[in-house]
């Protein structure tokens, strides 16, 4: 259509017509939020999620460090567990784990593990790399950091029951910080 069809309050109209406007940032974000709501869109990775990951990653390495280093002073030896009474406390990962400070963090392991150990339970526990090779029959595959969830590290424990397991499984800050705790039984044959 041209202008020049136009009457004149139609073309004052016109003008007074702003040519370009931005949505507002709530909008957009409601919008997306909606999508990704319903499945119609994948959450991209935000710098804000890579902050987390990375806290989350040094906040790990911090823990597990110091968990080794806490159990090494208090015994200077391997810890042994016997077998009858052991457990494996496996620490799960997905987009719901959300991390806190490292160093808070930090303090909150450190002192699981060390009410973990007055109780009279032995306890040790290692980080994993975000990776690994899986073997099969006259194969092997490396994978990556590509599952939805992951398995970051390990506790192993010596209780006296499977019940006293999950209960010191249910008190690890793993669990606060929207991870999960895999409790596993030795098994003696």
């Amino acid at each position: 259509m041209s202008e020049d069809h136009l009457s004149e309050a139609e073309k004052k109209l016109f003008g007074a017509l702003e040519r370009e406007k931005t949505p507002p940032k709530r909008l957009e974000k409601n919008i997306v939020g909606q999508l990704q709501k319903e499945g119609l869109i994948k959450r991209s990775i935000t710098m804000n999620n890579y902050l987390k990951w990375t806290a989350s990653i040094a906040a790990s390495i911090l823990l597990f460090f110091g968990g080794m280093f806490y159990e090494q002073s208090k015994t200077n030896t391997m810890v042994e567990i016997e077998p009858t009474k052991g457990y494996m406390l496996l620490l799960h990962e997905d987009a719901n784990f959300n991390p806190g400070d490292p160093m808070a963090m930090f303090e909150e392991y450190k002192t699981w593990m060390e009410n973990t150990f007055e109780r009279g339970i032995k306890i040790t526990g290692q980080e994993l790399k975000n990776e690994a090779t899986i073997v099969k029959s006259n194969s092997r595959n490396e994978v990556g950091d590509q599952a939805d969830v992951r398995t970051t590290g390990y506790f192993i424990l010596e209780a006296n029951s499977l019940e006293e397991a999950i209960q010191v499984a249910e008190e690890n800050p793993h669990v606060k910080y929207g991870g999960s705790v895999e409790v596993k039984p030795y098994m003696v044959r």
